[in-house]
């Protein structure tokens, strides 16, 4: 094999460790340790925290030092130093006013041209005699490092000594569409070079330096302990309702379809309380893998799971462009745009930053005054009026939804929920997203199915879609019979405000605005109880429990404007009342599905291979953000400084911090608000259903095998339980662990995570 193939191919198996990253305009939750996750558990968490430091297991705050430090008294701290400076200015997204020169020659080239007359970089003569090419540079200098895993090795080593700046780079150099990566082509390779060739200029040789921490022999016990004390009383409830038959309901006045998010569990446990309502479980993009551009948008966004590439792209337009609605916000934007441009036109100039600052204080005082006062006008006059905008499914410009295609999106859909049958007149299909101001890390706030963005855009294409009579005679002959007289409404659930707003509603007819009214109602009703149950767990709140996570979204100095998806633990597959009525404290991800209906699994399978997967990457992400903030988290917000517009640094020069903040995972220093448990995933199903489809999933196999999710079966036939093994067998649930479920205090309800000294076991 030629010398240069060879290093390529090893270049590529050592940074098959690093997981993806996705900047901050598209959040998107991560396993930060998936890029081991062909191996067990407990190994993986070995393999990372050797390279990288860090913790993989809960410890009190007391008995741990951040491996942050260590890695910055190093002997690379120089190199990483000089390659953060390096990567800060080249990969800038439009933040900095001044860009690196030549970024479209690559990294390697545009570094080394400016590096070359760099005073503060000691050695810089020396990358006069280094190739001009970023892989001929890197085969010279790894000339003396034997081929094979010796060369891995090193490779692996140098890539993690900043994790989080190789996975941006190793995710942006496989967007080839991606304008940035266009306009600033870099690669893994690049990356190596400029790394290397540092290393040449400072004299390093060694390249893993980090100190760390003590290895945790008893970490996975303790895990596994409490794990087991918080899934076993929710088998054991899920169990006892299996046993029962579904309680008799009146039909429901109207269906709501929600986000699988466990935010939604709350909201939709209040709703169900205050009358005969039917509420479901689904991915929020609602099975349509589009991109979304906004009214007036330069850009679209993908709004489907990163799993998916998007195959449509749907435009906003306003009904009538005269109306005097748009005219007024348009110009309204135009003199938002003009003033931002002008303010970082002076901020950015050498002579005018002075007299800027000096001259304009009053300005901002007045505008943090009226973001304080009126913070809701301030965030209405940014969005175009939804009543004077409408989409469209079927355009003449190439990006139209086919009508075939919609069908297949919708029966898909109504198939993979369980919801074939005994429609409701009002069928709202409900997204989501978080509303805060002043955060970097909003988009973590809002549906993961839909990439990181809000999911309201799909909740209208989709019910678009199933009020179609076209579409609804094709589902007919497929075995859906939507009644003519039901009305599919869409609509956005405000997570930070649990509250619910219609989306296009002009398309109720006049015999359902009575009952369209006495759900929104109820829909109020409903977020009152779902405020005040998140009030208890958020810190200084009071009063009015409404007002008061009203208060929280407007305040631009708030770290933590809500909990988001803290504490989550299990993804429950299986129909609504096999859990309804239980309070499942938002822990759990709830996916409708009835096994019946379902005969050769293939609903199953795409539950299972999709949302659960993105679930598991959500559980992973709190996980690893909890037990250890400073490596695989974000570190505290008040020290945090974005760079870029793609992420976070802490302090003015840091790796990438890849995971959550400090104050989106733990109550105060050593307090968790997050139980850090791996996921466990229940299914509704006959085992040999659910192993089947894990048979058939390559992805399935190592996430099971390899103990990152743990997965049980509520077998509807006997309603016994259990849980699978590594391996494929499927023994029932433990007797000495159910008879502890049934007499623990703990097994009324699962609580909420409490002080840290009940986690150090």
């Amino acid at each position: 094999m030629p010398e240069r193939a060879r290093l390529i191919g090893e270049i590529e198996v050592a940074a098959r460790s690093l997981s993806p990253y996705w900047p901050l305009p598209g959040f998107v939750a991560i396993n930060p340790l998936r890029g081991w996750e062909d191996q067990a558990f407990a190994r993986a968490v070995e393999s990372a925290t050797r390279y990288q430091g860090g913790r993989g297991y809960w410890r009190p705050a007391t008995e741990t030092l951040s491996d942050l430090d260590a890695r910055w008294h190093s002997g690379t701290a120089a190199v990483n130093r000089h390659l953060i400076l390096a990567l800060s200015a080249f990969c800038d997204q439009g933040q900095a006013a001044w860009t690196m020169p030549n970024r479209h020659h690559g990294l390697y080239r545009a570094w080394r041209a400016v590096a070359l007359h760099d005073p503060l970089l000691p050695g810089r003569r020396r990358l006069r005699k280094l190739p001009d090419t970023a892989l001929a540079c890197l085969q010279r200098l790894m000339a003396e490092v034997p081929a094979g895993e010796v060369r891995i090795e090193r490779l692996r080593g140098h890539l993690h000594a900043l994790p989080g700046w190789s996975a941006f780079v190793r995710w942006r150099a496989q967007r080839d569409s991606d304008p940035w990566q266009e306009h600033a082509p870099v690669t893994v390779v690049d990356l190596l070079a400029v790394r290397l060739a540092l290393c040449h200029c400072l004299d390093v040789t060694e390249t893993e330096g980090l100190a760390h921490a003590p290895a945790d022999h008893g970490g996975i016990e303790r895990l596994q302990a409490r794990e087991a004390r918080w899934r076993t009383p929710l088998l054991q409830r899920l169990q006892q309702r299996a046993t029962q038959a579904p309680a008799e309901r009146p039909p429901p006045k109207a269906q709501l379809v929600f986000c699988i998010d466990v935010r939604s569990e709350v909201l939709r446990r209040h709703l169900e309380a205050t009358g005969p309502y039917e509420t479901l479980g689904f991915a929020g993009f609602f099975g349509v893998p589009m991109a979304w551009q906004g009214l007036d948008e330069a850009d679209a966004v993908a709004s489907c799971p990163v799993l998916v590439d998007p195959q449509h792209l749907v435009r906003e337009h306003a009904h009538r462009r005269g109306s005097k609605a748009i005219r007024q916000w348009r110009g309204r934007q135009r003199w938002r745009q003009l003033g931002k441009r002008l303010a970082d036109q002076l901020k950015s100039g050498i002579a005018a930053s002075f007299a800027y600052v000096e001259a304009s204080g009053w300005a901002f005082g007045l505008s943090m005054a009226q973001a304080n006062l009126a913070p809701r006008r301030e965030r209405l006059q940014a969005q175009p009026p939804s009543t004077a905008t409408h989409i469209r499914v079927a355009e003449s410009d190439g990006h139209s939804i086919a009508h075939d295609q919609q069908i297949f999106y919708a029966e898909a859909a109504l198939k993979t929920m369980g919801l074939i049958e005994d429609f409701a007149p009002l069928v709202v299909l409900c997204g989501h997203g978080g509303e805060t101001v002043n955060n970097p890390y909003a988009r973590a706030l809002d549906c993961g199915a839909c990439g990181g963005h809000s999911g309201g855009p799909n909740a209208r294409v989709m019910t678009q879609i199933l009020n179609q009579r076209r579409v609804r005679a094709a589902l007919a002959t497929r075995g859906i019979e939507i009644p003519e007289d039901t009305v599919f409404l869409a609509a956005e659930h405000n997570t930070t405000t649990d509250e619910v707003r219609l989306l296009d509603d002009e398309a109720v007819p006049p015999e359902r605005a009575t009952a369209l009214q006495q759900l929104m109602t109820d829909l109020a009703r409903a977020r009152h109880g779902a405020a005040a149950e998140r009030c208890r767990q958020l810190p200084n709140t009071s009063g009015d429990p409404v007002a008061a996570v009203e208060q929280r979204c407007r305040d631009w100095s708030e770290v933590r404007p809500e909990w988001a998806l803290a504490g989550n633990a299990a993804f429950l597959v299986g129909p609504r009342w096999l859990s309804a009525e239980l309070d499942l404290q938002g822990r759990c991800f709830l996916h409708s599905y009835d096994w019946e209906s379902d005969g050769r699994g293939r609903a199953l399978e795409i539950i299972l291979t999709a949302p659960m997967v993105v679930a598991h990457w959500i559980n992973s992400q709190y996980y690893f953000s909890t037990v250890d903030p400073q490596v695989f988290g974000a570190g505290s917000k008040t020290t945090q400084t974005v760079v870029g517009r793609l992420g976070v640094l802490q302090g003015n020069g840091s790796d990438l911090m890849t995971g959550l903040p400090e104050q989106s995972v733990l109550r105060s220093d050593g307090q968790p608000q997050h139980e850090p448990l791996r996921l466990l995933t229940v299914v509704h199903a006959p085992p040999e259903r659910i192993e089947a489809v894990i048979q058939r999933n390559g992805v399935l196999q190592r996430l099971f095998d390899n103990e990152w999710v743990a997965v049980a079966a509520i077998d509807p036939r006997s309603g016994d339980v259990r849980q699978r093994q590594p391996g494929g067998s499927w023994p029932l649930q433990d007797a000495a662990a159910a008879h502890h479920a049934r007499t623990s205090p703990s097994a009324a309800t699962p609580r909420h995570p409490s002080p840290v000294s009940e986690y150090a076991l």
